[in-house]
C-alpha cells in the first residue's frame, strides 16, 4: 500500500479490508496505528496486509507477554491495591518499548494496536504505554503525542491504594501527566535510553530496578540523587529470603568495600540537630503505642496551615495516624531463611547500610514516627547507628492523617538541610523514607526534586507513579504536587526567598 499512497491511506485501506471503519483508526506512523473504537477488532488478526494486536499482548524476545503481570506493588498482595490498575512500572514500560520497537523493525506489514472492547482500564494503560514508546523510541514530544492520540491523553488513573469499600475520590492523575513524566526523565537524564538498544541491555536495566525494590523496597526518583524507601526496619523483618536481613554490617560477614572503609565514630553531642532527632515512645496501659514528642518533634498544632492557606483540622490521636496507609504483608512464612550466606544459590544481599554506601547515599531523611500503627513493636531504628557509619540523618516527621501533607516548616527544613548535607556532589544522594515509602516520603522527595531541578509537579507526579508503584496514596497529595509549577512555587510555599533563604 505505502508504495502507492501515504501512511494514512496505507493503514486505512488495510483496516477497511478487515471491515473496520477507517475513521476509528488513528494513524501514528506509516507502520503503526491505534484502533480507537475496539468493537469489531479482529482480535489477533494476522492477514497478509495488516496485523491487529491488543497493546497489552505485546510479547518480548523471550515470547512472554511484557505486561502479563499487570499492575502490582512489590511486597503487597494484589487485593491490597484496591481499585488501582496503573500506571505500569518502569520495568514494564521499558520492556514494552523495546518489544514494540523490535516487532516493528522485523515486520513489513502495518501493525494496528487496540484494547479489549469495553475494558477501560486496559485502554488507559495501553494509551500510557504507547505514548511512552513514542517519546522514548520515536523521539516525539508530549505535545506531538497528545496531538495524535487526542482524548487518550485525558484518560485517568485512580489514586494509589483506592479502597473498594469506600466511594472513589475524584481522579487527578491523567495519562498526559505520565507522558510528561517519562519525557521529563528523558530530558533531565533520569534514564539512559541507550538501554533500549538491545534486549540484553533492557533486561539488565530492568533487573537492576527490580532488585532495588525486591531486596530493599526502594526506588530512585532521581537516579544517584534522590531515593525513596520504606522504613528499613519493616523490610529487614520480612522473612522473604530475597529481602535484606540486617540494617548494619555484621562482624565477620562480607560487606560492601565502601562500608568496610568507613571508620565507625562514636556519637558526637555537637552533631547538628538536623542529624539526630528521634521520638521517645512508651506503651500505654492498654498496650497501644502512645507517642511522647520531644519539643523538636512536637506534632503540628490542631489547626495547621495547608497549601491553600486555610486551616485544616489535624487529629493528634495515635489511632488516627495511619488510617490511609496499607501495612506491609509478609510472605514465605513457612520458610526459615538463613541469616547469612546464600539462598537457593543466590548470595544473601548486602545489609541496608552497605547498600546505601554502595549507592553513594550520604543523607537519610525519616518522615515517619518511631512508633505508629503498622510499625513493628520495637519501633524504628536509632539514627545514631547510621551516623556511626558516616551517614547524615534528619527527622522530619509528618502525621499520616488528612492527606499526609507536609507543613510549610517541614518543606523549609528539608530545603535548608539538604543543599549542605545531601545533594552536593561531595555529600552523596538522599534517601527519604516513611513507614511504607509511598506517601509522606514520596511527597517530601518530590518537593526536593521540584526545588533542585525546577520541575513541574504534575509531570513529577506521573513519573513517581511509574518508578514507585503505590506512590502518592492520597488525592490531597496528588493535588498538592500538581499545584507547583516549579522551584519558585516550592520556595514560596516554604517561606523561602528565591535564593533559598528564610523570607
Amino acid at each position: 500500500f505505502e508504495a502507492q499512497a501515504g501512511p494514512d491511506t496505507c493503514i486505512s485501506v488495510a483496516m477497511s479490508l478487515l471491515k473496520t471503519p477507517a475513521n476509528s483508526v488513528q494513524v501514528i506512523t506509516s507502520s503503526l496505528g491505534l484502533l480507537l473504537e475496539t468493537d469489531g477488532l479482529p482480535a489477533g488478526s494476522d492477514a497478509d496486509f495488516v496485523q491487529t494486536l491488543a497493546v497489552l499482548d505485546i510479547k518480548g524476545a523471550d515470547g512472554a507477554t511484557v505486561c502479563c503481570a499487570g499492575y502490582l506493588v512489590h511486597h503487597y498482595t494484589e487485593a491490597a491495591s484496591g481499585r488501582c490498575f496503573g500506571p505500569f512500572n518502569l520495568g514494564q514500560v521499558l520492556r514494552f518499548c523495546r518489544a514494540l520497537s523490535s516487532r516493528l523493525e522485523s515486520r513489513s506489514r502495518p501493525l494496528v494496536l487496540g484494547s479489549p472492547p469495553g475494558d477501560e482500564q486496559s485502554r488507559t494503560n495501553a494509551a500510557m504505554l504507547l505514548g511512552a514508546y513514542l517519546i522514548y523510541v520515536a523521539g516525539w514530544t508530549v505535545d506531538q503525542v497528545t496531538k495524535v492520540l487526542g482524548e487518550e491523553a485525558n484518560r485517568t488513573f485512580v489514586c494509589s491504594w483506592s479502597r473498594k469499600d469506600r466511594p472513589e475520590a475524584k481522579r487527578n492523575l491523567k495519562v498526559s501527566h505520565c507522558w510528561a513524566g517519562v519525557e521529563l526523565a528523558k530530558i533531565k537524564g533520569f534514564i539512559d535510553l541507550a538501554c533500549l538498544s538491545s534486549d540484553l541491555t533492557t533486561d539488565l536495566v530492568c533487573s537492576k530496578i527490580r532488585r532495588v525494590v525486591a531486596v530493599y523496597d526502594a526506588a530512585w526518583i532521581v537516579p544517584g540523587l534522590i531515593m525513596v524507601c520504606a522504613d528499613p526496619v519493616t523490610t529487614a523483618l520480612d522473612p522473604n529470603p530475597e529481602t535484606f536481613s540486617f540494617l548494619f554490617p555484621e562482624e565477620g560477614v562480607p560487606t560492601s568495600p565502601k562500608a568496610s572503609r568507613v571508620r565507625r565514630v562514636p556519637p558526637d553531642d555537637s552533631i547538628s540537630q538536623f542529624r539526630v532527632l528521634s521520638a521517645a515512645c512508651t506503651p500505654t496501659a492498654a498496650g497501644a503505642p502512645s507517642i511522647v514528642f520531644p519539643e523538636s518533634l512536637s506534632p503540628p498544632s490542631r489547626f495547621a496551615e495547608i497549601h491553600e492557606g486555610k486551616p485544616e483540622q489535624i487529629e493528634n490521636d495515635v489511632d488516627g495516624m495511619s488510617v490511609a496507609t496499607v501495612c506491609k504483608e509478609y510472605f514465605n512464612k513457612a520458610l526459615d531463611a538463613p541469616t547469612h550466606g546464600s539462598v537457593l544459590g543466590v548470595q544473601k544481599p548486602l545489609d541496608f547500610t552497605s547498600f546505601l554506601l554502595e549507592a553513594e547515599i550520604g543523607f537519610i531523611i525519616r518522615t515517619n514516627f518511631d512508633k505508629e500503627p503498622g510499625m513493628p513493636k520495637t519501633g524504628s531504628y536509632q539514627a545514631a547507628e547510621f551516623i556511626n557509619f558516616g551517614l547524615s540523618h534528619a527527622d522530619i516527621p509528618i502525621l499520616d492523617t488528612n492527606g499526609g501533607l507536609p507543613r510549610r516548616t517541614d518543606v523549609a527544613k528539608l530545603l535548608q538541610v539538604c543543599p549542605g548535607l545531601g545533594l552536593q556532589k561531595e555529600g552523596g544522594g538522599v534517601v527519604v523514607h516513611c513507614k511504607g515509602g509511598f506517601g509522606r516520603s514520596v511527597v517530601l522527595a518530590c518537593c526536593l526534586a521540584i526545588d533542585r531541578f525546577d520541575l513541574p509537579g504534575a509531570a513529577l507526579l506521573g513519573w513517581v507513579r511509574v518508578v514507585r508503584p503505590g506512590a502518592i496514596n492520597m488525592p490531597e497529595q496528588e493535588r498538592f504536587l500538581q499545584s507547583f509549577a516549579g522551584r519558585a512555587d516550592m520556595r514560596k510555599f516554604a517561606g523561602l526567598t528565591a535564593n533559598g533563604d528564610p523570607s
